[in-house]
């Protein structure tokens, strides 16, 4: 089994396959009715493909594609799948896999413009007195195009979660930002009183002096005009032990 490294992917088409009874794949899924098995003797497994369709890495370098068979009610006797990657209509890159419970499989190659899709196939023999014995499935992803570009990332203003300060006690908190198109212009409200932040440098600092509990907002806006904001919890508390 060639065993890789999972990738991100952002969406996938599934076929949903009760392994009960004979089945035909629609254009988008496909599932049959159990058969109630005639005697104690008569198995029911059910299991399920999934076929992603290709994801392109955010940096732009990779495509890859995934699919994976899952049962449930029991494990398969053995499980065969195969996956392959085509760009234009040719293969880039493909793997067999197996498995009794399941089975996954995925493809990675090198980002070069171009239509790709991925297409999956599954063979499942079942255990004896299973109905019916075994089965075979295929599914064909829809095709996608990929011009290998960076993708770009949202512009967001990353959270600290909740902050607390004791009070008159100086304090420091840097503030960070995703995405968008750097250098940032940071302004905040909401902050503990005698606080303020860097506009240029998004460094938030002071003696805090005030007890209470403020709910800060801090926003910074890209070199294209761009903002993004995000709230936070800072609680001003007494220190317990001021003159340990």
């Amino acid at each position: 089994m060639n065993i890789r490294r999972l990738l991100p992917r952002r969406g996938r088409l599934t076929a949903t396959l009760a392994m009960t009874a004979a089945l035909a794949i629609s254009p988008v899924s496909a599932s049959a009715a159990s058969v109630v098995p005639a005697s104690a003797s008569v198995t029911s497994v059910f299991c399920n493909l999934t076929v992603n369709y290709p994801q392109q890495t955010a940096s732009g370098a990779l495509v890859s594609a995934d699919a994976w068979v899952t049962c449930s009610g029991g494990a398969a006797s053995a499980i065969n799948l195969s996956l392959f990657l085509t760009r234009d209509g040719v293969i880039v890159d493909s793997v067999l896999a197996g498995g009794t419970a399941g089975a996954s499989a995925l493809t990675v190659t090198s980002c070069v413009p171009g239509w790709y899709q991925a297409n999956g196939s599954a063979t499942i023999w079942y255990p004896t007195g299973n109905i019916p014995p075994s089965d075979s499935f295929q599914w064909t992803s829809i095709s996608v195009y990929y011009s290998c570009a960076p993708v770009p990332q949202p512009f967001t203003v990353v959270n600290p979660g909740l902050q607390w300060t004791y009070l008159y006690t100086y304090d420091t908190l840097q503030m960070t930002a995703t995405g968008g198109t750097a250098p940032y212009i940071w302004s905040a409200s909401g902050l503990p009183t005698n606080m303020s932040i860097n506009p240029s440098t998004g460094l938030i600092s002071g003696l805090a002096n005030r007890l209470t509990n403020y709910t800060v907002t801090v926003a910074a806006t890209d070199a294209t005009g761009h903002t993004a904001s995000t709230q936070f919890t800072w609680s001003v508390k007494r220190n317990p032990c001021q003159f340990c």
